[in-house]
């Protein structure tokens, strides 16, 4: 349509252009035509074309994340031995456990059967709401800061 558009209404001694509006009709015509055959054909020749199973899919994610996260406890606890054996580091082994426990837990979660996701994803959905809630105050005490003159315009951006 725009290389029919394009050609010009007048030729050079004045005369205007011709057969422009019989090209111009007939470029739309054939726009419309393969519309219209793409609107009716696509939907006959993609009749029986069968889409991905999205449950099969959402199990193979599932089982795949498990399987993540059984290696990945594994690894955790192979560093978490390490950085106990370790005397260069001299980590407290509370800390190490602690900070173990925590992501081990995440992970396991990660592995729960069909019916403890449900409840995984219920605490999953109540962590991140006390985060954004704790996030929010701080940023709240942040800005309270900086409008009390308390910290400067270098310690508010960073």
């Amino acid at each position: 349509m725009a290389g029919v558009l394009s050609i010009p209404l007048f030729l050079t001694d004045g005369t205007t252009f011709p057969a422009r509006y019989q090209l111009v009709f007939i470029a739309a015509g054939v726009i419309m035509l393969s519309i219209f055959i793409g609107v009716l054909a696509l939907p006959l020749l993609l009749h029986n074309f069968k889409v991905g199973d999205k449950l099969a899919d959402i199990n193979e994610m599932r089982m795949a994340k498990a399987a993540m996260a059984e290696v990945a406890i594994v690894s955790l606890n192979k560093m978490e031995e390490r950085l106990s054996a370790d005397a260069q580091e001299a980590l407290d082994p509370d800390v190490i456990n602690e900070v173990a426990s925590r992501v081990t837990g995440y992970l396991r979660r990660r592995t729960a059967g069909q019916d403890e996701m449900e409840h995984n994803l219920l605490i999953e959905d109540l962590e991140r709401r006390f985060r954004l809630t704790a996030l929010r105050a701080e940023r709240a005490e942040l800005y309270h800061l900086r409008a009390t003159k308390e910290i400067s315009n270098e310690t508010h951006y960073y």
